[in-house]
């Protein structure tokens, strides 16, 4: 599984495809416009509608790098028209897990990633990162390719630096981490499938300064990996290293 595109044709033909499965579920199990959930239907009238706001301000900001006219003079707020988006179709993802549909409710994690990418790619901020979390998580754990989990590390940092600080502020139990957090350690975990002791070095750094509370049970969980994985010794050194120097004992003391 590769990373989605950040592209709005793509996102609008998935989207159709995941409505349709989510619609055809919705039938066969009863469900009415009074449910507590919106109907699949109409959530993907305002996806749809807000795809066609998504596209002029594509348009708009390719005519400003072109400098030709643009098509109208409102200025658009790509970050507050990509929450909006995430939030529907979070919205889907919990009709489909109601329903059961795994699948379905994997495609939706794409899409947010997909369309993450997107508004990152405008210039953008992010907010509600729950579903974009879970695309990453996807396509890393479905491949072994150092070339893709590189990449997919670089992208993983594209999405922290477009989160918001006033969201990265927020701390919580480890069993409740915020989606911020499990982005960091989902990205030092990518750099280490990747072999790769430069790219962890950053990433575990990156847990040290900002989620420090979650250091020493990271880095002994990677002291349990090297045992189970037989990681090479240049990725086992960082490890090794950082679990001495953050261990529980050393932070206690």
């Amino acid at each position: 599984m590769k990373t989605p595109p950040a592209n709005l044709s793509w996102f609008a033909e998935t989207l159709t495809e995941v409505v349709e499965e989510i619609s055809d579920a919705w039938s066969d199990a009863g469900q009415s416009a009074e449910s507590r959930e919106a109907p699949p239907e109409l959530l993907q009238e305002a996806l749809q509608q807000l795809i066609e706001v998504l596209r002029m301000a594509e348009w708009n900001a390719d005519a400003r790098q072109r400098q030709e006219p643009t098509r109208n003079a409102d200025a658009v707020d790509v970050s507050e028209l990509g929450e909006y988006g995430l939030k529907m179709l979070t919205e889907l993802s919990q009709v489909s897990y109601e329903l059961k549909l795994q699948e379905v409710s994997e495609k939706l994690d794409l899409l947010a990633l997909s369309l993450a990418l997107w508004v990152i790619r405008q210039e953008g901020d992010l907010h509600s990162i729950g579903l974009v979390v879970n695309g990453l998580a996807r396509v890393a754990n479905s491949t072994e390719d150092t070339f893709e989990l590189e990449r997919l590390f670089h992208t993983t940092g594209e999405i922290m630096d477009a989160v918001q600080p006033t969201e990265m502020g927020q701390t919580t139990l480890a069993s409740t981490r915020e989606p911020w957090q499990l982005l960091l350690l989902n990205q030092a975990i990518v750099a280490t499938r990747a072999h790769l002791p430069r790219l962890m070095e950053v990433a575990f750094a990156n847990i040290v300064e900002k989620i420090p509370e979650a250091a020493a049970g990271f880095f002994h969980e990677g002291m349990e990996q090297i045992k189970l994985q037989g990681y090479p010794d240049p990725v086992c050194q960082v490890i090794e290293r950082y679990h001495h120097q953050y261990s529980s004992a050393k932070i206690l003391h």
